[in-house]
């Protein structure tokens, strides 16, 4: 019979061997690519993370140098005489040019007096202030004091207890073209009073970020974002400070940190977006403030696209391979199947021959060798076979000659029963009578599972017989709860060999008249109950472990030599373990024997 390519073993183990290649190629490329994603993405990071501290650390210096002129603008002498001398002392042209020549030298000094693009130096309530601008190619003649104190965030910086860098880029109020600057406003406090006299204005360029970071830029192709409070901006080669989403920096610390940085203070986030792009973020020493970088996306797909092209060539070439092993498979195991499955179909077409062309030098050669012994196995089989039905019909002749008819013997009980009825001998005849059903009831029987009825009736039998034979000093009770028991299901044979016991070993030691009671009843709805009991010479706890055990040379002397032991477990194999026989016994008093079967009905109607 021909098989589809698919149901064939060669098929199916072809198309496993395909599947397998593939599913191995599959995952391994998988398993590569994610761990070379993970790998790539977290060392773009690290290298994103020092460049970025770089930045930070850059900024931070030159912040940090920014607030030492203030501080130093806050605490010089000639800068705080110029504050509390009035232009009506004869003092105040001197005190003001010395102050301002003084500040002047020290902004030259300063490397932070390049990112500074306004310095203004003024009284509370006063027109006159000292200027630094080092770029200006524009001066004012406005009263400067006066407009910066009307500036919205004068107050939140004047009054501010620290340095406070956090409220954003602000447009510079006083140039035309409106360039953006990052405002810095300290209080001057009296020496010798706990009161301001004057204040700092200073206008932080955005080359502060831009000179800084222009490079990455350019190389990478991406902003640096540089978040000051709730604004984040960004900031390009150009020296453009934008105010950019960012995709929410707070909403994706919210959802991710996927990542583990070096640096402690760095924070991995992913963007909700589509991309998923990441971006390290690096806080600096001024509260609020903080720089961020995306991971550059040109840098992993350029190595990711390599990476792809060697795993394609790995898969390309595990394929190839796999195509060629299957096909090496094929021809390797094909060839003898087929000459073993032909050799097969000889044998059952009657050729028992051997043929040494399948015995080769392999597995597939093992089986060729088999299947050759199997042939002659059969071969000798088939004489043994004949041999055998020959001598057979010579037995069956003779045991035809000494076959008895058990007809024969069920005539001749009956006619014993009829001559003992004419003779006035009922005993004779009842035993007769009982034997007779006793035979019959062996003879016929075929079923292993009666009702226990059927089994009352075996037992009757089997107890008019011993009635006589010990001349009626045993007697045999019913206690039956309800006649619907008695067509629950049993084992054929099961009441007589405990029956048998009682009366052999429980009454006839005892040497006096037994009595026998057979109580039927229902312990559960779904179970059935039957208990033997004996007032004979009861049992000692040994010898009923070793009548259950079987561990004894007294057997049932009737019906092919059942002991209670093979009783208990014919019943636990035909029911289960939960059914069978227990024995309870006091010693010279009584024993009992129960049998718990279930309630299973085999009424016949």
């Amino acid at each position: 019979m021909k098989h589809p390519f698919y149901k064939s073993i060669k098929g199916r183990f072809l198309l496993i061997t395909l599947v397998l290649i593939l599913m191995a190629g599959i995952s391994t490329s998988a398993f590569s690519y994610q761990m070379f994603t993970r790998n790539m993405t977290n060392n773009l990071i690290h290298s994103t993370e020092t460049s970025l501290q770089i930045f930070v650390s850059q900024i931070n210096n030159t912040l940090n140098e920014i607030c030492t002129l203030t501080d130093w603008c806050r605490n010089n002498s000639q800068i705080l005489s110029f504050a509390m001398t009035p232009k009506t002392k004869s003092s105040y042209n001197r005190v003001t040019s010395s102050a301002a020549d003084r500040l002047d030298e020290e902004f030259r000094y300063n490397p932070s007096g390049k990112y500074i693009c306004r310095l203004v130096i003024a009284g509370s309530s006063r027109s006159d202030y000292l200027q630094v601008m080092p770029n200006a190619s524009y001066s004012v003649d406005k009263p400067l004091p006066a407009l910066i104190q009307e500036l919205p965030y004068y107050d939140q910086l004047f009054f501010a207890e620290d340095y406070k860098f956090n409220i954003g880029f602000y447009e510079d109020p006083f140039l035309p073209s409106r360039p953006q600057m990052l405002p810095l406003i300290r209080p001057i406090y009296h020496p010798y009073q706990p009161s301001s006299i004057g204040f700092v204005y200073a206008e932080i360029s955005v080359q502060l970020f831009t000179s800084i970071t222009a490079q990455y830029s350019q190389l990478e192709g991406s902003p640096v974002y540089f978040t000051s409070g709730s604004r984040t901006y960004s900031i390009t080669a150009d020296g453009a400070a934008l105010t950019h989403d960012l995709d929410s920096l707070a909403e994706c610390a919210a959802d991710t940190s996927v990542h583990t940085a070096a640096n402690k203070n760095a924070r991995i986030y992913k963007s909700k977006s589509e991309s998923g792009r990441l971006y390290v973020t690096i806080p600096l020493q001024a509260q609020g403030c903080s720089l961020t970088l995306p991971i550059s996306d040109l840098a992993f797909h350029e190595q990711l696209s390599g990476y792809l092209s060697i795993l394609t060539a790995i898969f390309l070439f595990c394929s190839a391979a796999g195509i060629l092993l299957i096909s090496v498979l094929s021809h390797t195991v094909s060839r003898p199947v087929r000459l073993i499955r032909s050799r097969l179909s000889a044998i059952a077409s009657g050729d028992f021959s051997k043929d040494a062309s399948i015995e080769w030098d392999n597995e597939f050669g093992d089986i060729g060798r088999t299947v050759n012994q199997l042939a002659v196995d059969i071969q000798d089989l088939i004489n043994s076979k004949i041999e055998y039905e020959k001598q057979q019909k010579d037995y069956e002749y003779q045991v035809l000659q000494s076959q008895i008819n058990p007809h024969f013997l069920y005539n001749t009980l009956g006619s014993i029963k009829w001559m003992a009825a004419a003779q006035n001998a009922s005993g004779i005849a009842e035993m007769a009578t009982a034997l007779s059903h006793l035979l019959k009831n062996i003879s016929k029987g075929t079923r292993t599972v009666v009702t226990i009825q059927e089994e009352i009736i075996l037992l009757n039998d089997y107890f008019t017989i011993q009635k006589y034979r010990y001349g009626g000093t045993i007697t045999l009770t019913y206690d039956i709860e309800s006649p619907e028991l008695l067509d629950a299901s049993t084992l054929r044979f099961t009441l007589q060999p405990i029956v048998e016991n009682a009366i052999f070993h429980g009454i006839e030691p005892k040497r006096q008249a037994g009595h026998i009671t057979i109580h039927i009843y229902q312990p559960a709805p779904d179970q059935v109950k039957i208990d033997i009991t004996d007032d004979g010479i009861g049992m000692s706890r040994e010898t009923i472990e070793s009548v259950l055990s079987e561990d004894t040379s007294e057997k049932s002397r009737f019906f092919k030599q059942l002991g209670i032991s093979s009783v208990n477990k014919q019943i636990k194999h035909t029911f289960g373990e939960a059914y069978g026989l227990t024995i309870t016994s006091e010693p010279s008093v009584y024993t009992l024997m129960s049998v718990l079967l279930p309630y299973e009905s085999l009424h016949i109607g």
